[in-house]
């Protein structure tokens, strides 16, 4: 049986290891507060442990949810598959709070010369939905896309003029 092996218990071996165990996944990835909370408690450590190997690693300057906040939004917006609302949604799922979220897609959005439009048509040029006429259906499928890609209304309207989103069209 080797020492990792054995059930995290109290003191500072414990929090030695659950330290090292943070450094670990860091060392892979920016990572939330929320994330590192989240793999200590499933290795087993107690919540005294866990605070303190957090506050160490935090002290340390290797744990900050603002500027893990901010690279991840920009990282995502960079890409230019997602919206701004998928990004905060994206940010909210790692455990960054509502607040911190919104200004860091904000500042990200910013930083990146991020252009919603310009990225909602690189969405649809990729699907091979822009440059042609689409069908009621066509366009219903186009705009229920950029919905789930985070992509506000007034973006999908001014792509897509006023589609609906019902792919059976309007009802007369």
């Amino acid at each position: 049986m080797h020492p990792e092996d054995e059930a995290p218990d109290e003191g500072p071996d414990a929090v030695r290891r659950a330290t090292d165990a943070c450094l670990k996944l860091l060392s892979m990835r920016s990572r939330s507060r929320h994330e590192l909370e989240q793999a200590l408690t499933r290795k087993g450590f107690s919540e005294t442990v866990r605070e303190q190997a957090l506050a160490r690693v935090q002290g340390w300057g290797y744990l900050d949810d603002a500027r893990f906040a901010e690279e991840r939004a920009a990282s995502l917006l960079r890409k230019g598959r997602l919206g701004p609302r998928a990004v905060l949604q994206r940010l909210e799922a790692h455990g960054v709070g509502d607040a911190a979220a919104r200004e860091a897609v904000a500042r990200a959005a910013g930083t990146e010369g991020f252009d919603a439009l310009t990225a909602a048509r690189a969405v649809l040029e990729g699907k091979g939905l822009l440059g042609c006429t689409l069908s009621a259906k066509e366009r219903a499928r186009a705009a229920r896309l950029l919905d789930s890609r985070g992509f506000s209304e007034d973006v999908i309207h001014r792509l897509l003029g006023e589609p609906s989103l019902d792919p059976s069209g309007p009802e007369e």
